[in-house]
């Protein structure tokens, strides 16, 4: 009876290790097939995102190419070029078409690197070039016609700017060349410091107002030189006015101090005018004293003058008198112009001198001739000396 146990009970543990290991061998089937599920569904989730990648690109060029397709029919004269180039059989004008493509490209790349170039500029100028030579102008007589408006420029300052259209400037020049009047050529301006400007002296005196002295100093300059780059003058004329009201009887010292005051050697309150020549030629002495001492104005000349009450503010002759108080009158007019040797040595050939004159010989003087001459019946007067 026990051995029967035994062995029941044998068989029993037998038949349950039999029954795990074959579970085992199902679960690990299992795995296998999980596995390699997994495995096929990686590569098919990998093959369709490489279909998809490949469908994009195919999009992408689909696009590009209609887009390319569509800039070529725009224009019309590269797409008849490209059509008789894909339909001809002859392999040379295929190959020419292509060289040509190769090269224009090398070129607008160049443009592009080395010029600084960007697309939008480079078609800006194949527009301006199909423009001139829609005008029957080459490159060749387009710089010449730029050179001939620079030249215009110099001596008719204004004349190539946009404010004057091209019929005007062609009017004025052949009614100059007709003789029919100057092409306006524009002088330098004037500048006008005048009393009712606000540009006062006192009265009777050459002395600056700290209004007046202040603008000779820090603006005046700034105004002198823009003139002076525009109109390539190197000298400044300081002119003096007044009115007609008469100084009254004074004893000048102009003549003993007015070189001292251009030295800084002695004030301007110093200077004493006599009459109305003087003063206006003191007060241009007392803006020359200011402006000499601008470093920017140094390389010039400035030359100070007196108009006196001789010339009206419209630049007439002040001949039928204006007396009264009129500060319009009272004024520094501030001239510019270009040196006369400097025009002098403009109009010689380049790397050519003025001639020096070679000195003449004096002529000789006659021998006077005696005269017989008949006693004066009158004495000599009697000198008398001065008190």
């Amino acid at each position: 009876m026990d051995g029967q146990v035994v062995r029941q009970s044998s068989s029993y543990r037998q038949g349950l290790v039999l029954g795990l290991t074959m579970a085992e061998i199902v679960l690990l089937l299992v795995f296998c097939l999980l596995l390699a599920m997994a495995t096929f569904v990686r590569k098919e989730q990998v093959a369709r995102a490489a279909a998809e990648q490949m469908l994009g690109d195919v999009q992408d060029h689909a696009r590009a190419d209609r887009e390319f397709t569509g800039s070529i029919k725009r224009q019309p004269e590269l797409y008849e070029r490209l059509r008789r180039a894909t339909t001809s059989g002859d392999p040379k004008e295929i190959d020419e078409f292509w060289r040509e493509l190769v090269e224009s490209h090398a070129v607008v790349s160049s443009l592009i690197k080395q010029e600084g170039l960007t697309l939008r500029e480079i078609r800006a100028r194949v527009d301006e070039a199909r423009k001139l030579r829609e005008r029957g102008i080459g490159l060749d007589k387009a710089i010449r016609h730029a050179e001939i408006v620079a030249s215009i420029g110099k001596v008719w300052p204004g004349a190539a700017s946009h404010s004057m259209a091209p019929k005007e400037i062609a009017d004025a020049l052949e009614k100059a060349l007709q003789g029919k009047g100057p092409p306006g050529h524009k002088w330098p301006p004037i500048i006008d410091l005048s009393e009712a400007k606000g540009y006062s002296f006192k009265s009777g005196s050459a002395e600056l107002s700290e209004k007046f002295r202040r603008e000779l100093e820090e603006s005046t300059p700034r105004r002198i030189l823009e003139i002076i780059r525009q109109y390539d003058v190197d000298v400044i004329e300081v002119v003096g006015h007044t009115d007609e009201n008469p100084l009254g009887i004074k004893q000048s010292n102009l003549d003993r101090d007015l070189l001292t005051v251009l030295k800084n050697n002695a004030s301007i309150a110093s200077l004493v005018p006599a009459d109305n020549a003087g003063l206006g030629l003191a007060r241009a002495v007392s803006v020359v004293s200011v402006l000499l001492q601008s470093k920017d104005l140094s390389r010039y000349k400035i030359i100070p003058l007196s108009g006196a009450q001789l010339v009206n503010t419209d630049e007439t002759l002040a001949i039928a008198g204006a007396p009264g108080d009129i500060p319009q009158r009272r004024r520094i007019e501030i001239r510019l112009r270009q040196s006369a040797q400097r025009e002098a040595s403009e109009q010689l050939p380049q790397n050519e001198a003025a001639p020096v004159p070679a000195p003449q010989p004096r002529p000789k003087r006659p021998a006077p001739r005696p005269t017989q001459t008949a006693p004066n019946p009158f004495p000599a007067p009697l000198s008398v000396p001065r008190l």
